[in-house]
């Protein structure tokens, strides 16, 4: 009994005695991150005290020190994040006002949703011709619908541009998305079928705006027709305000987020400090 009080102890004195001597290495390691931080190199701060907790578990006195330094660290890199989404978000908003006048709205009877469409583009006899329709949903994705009347038995489509060409991947004849009425044919192409194409519109009149984009059916009969410069403009419209809706959503979310991120890191700062202060 009283050789296991020795060696309690002994270890209790030990740690007091290790307790009073500090690693240099592990201090070393939190003043460089203490001044990556106040340098506003954030991302190397994080870097550092994350090796100094993984390497430094022992030296506890360096670990608060840490642990009171990495929240500043978390609120400033969150702060950066939500000037850049505050950023995005003021040219999102100025192109959703420019583009916004240049859509319609359709949403014929019978048509379960509606969708946006460059208003120059719309052609309500649409499905008795042969071409594509650029659109946006409800919820603000951009798909393609294309029609072949008469039939050409197509099952994709595909854009080529003196800067880029894309096509969509084969849709088979199914009676849903690739159906056919009245001796012609629609299909109609999701979000990530459609969106090879809205890009390499965007590619194109970003090259040069007046240049001939051709479109191309394919699966079936093989049909070329030159697209106008109203056409192409009326897809990249389309895309556009596709992108800059669904990119508004998208940090609005992540603004919230950012700002949660922000309230936990004060409160564990303010944690911190109190441990650190008794």
């Amino acid at each position: 009994m009283r050789k296991g009080f020795i060696y309690t102890l002994a270890g209790i004195l030990l740690t007091a005695c290790s307790g009073q001597k500090e690693d240099p290495q592990a201090r070393a390691l939190l003043t460089e991150a203490t001044q990556a931080f106040e340098a506003k190199d954030y991302n190397r701060a994080t870097s550092l005290l994350d090796s100094l907790q993984k390497t430094y578990i022992s030296e506890m006195g360096i670990q608060r020190e840490g642990m009171l330094l990495r929240p500043q660290v978390i609120e400033q890199l969150a702060l950066i994040q939500i000037a850049s989404i505050d950023s995005t978000n003021i040219a999102d908003n100025a192109a959703m006002e420019n583009l916004k006048p240049r859509l319609k709205w359709v949403k014929t009877p019978g048509m379960i949703e509606g969708y946006w469409i460059d208003a120059k583009s719309y052609n309500p006899s649409f499905m008795n011709t042969t071409g594509i329709e650029a659109r946006v949903s409800e919820i603000g994705q951009f798909y393609i619908v294309s029609s072949a009347n008469p039939s050409l038995k197509h099952t994709a489509i595909a854009i080529t541009g003196p800067a880029a060409s894309a096509s969509t991947p084969a849709v088979p004849y199914d009676g849903e998305s690739n159906y056919r009425i009245d001796g012609g044919e629609v299909i109609t192409f999701s979000p990530e079928q459609s969106d090879t194409i809205g890009d390499a519109t965007i590619k194109n009149l970003a090259s040069n705006p007046s240049a001939p984009l051709t479109l191309q059916f394919t699966g079936g009969k093989n049909k070329a027709i030159k697209l106008s410069a109203t056409q192409a403009q009326g897809i990249a419209n389309a895309y556009n305000y596709s992108r800059a809706l669904i990119r508004a959503r998208d940090n609005e979310v992540q603004h919230k987020r950012l700002e949660k991120t922000i309230e936990i890191a004060r409160r564990q700062a303010a944690a911190a400090a109190s441990r650190t202060a008794e």
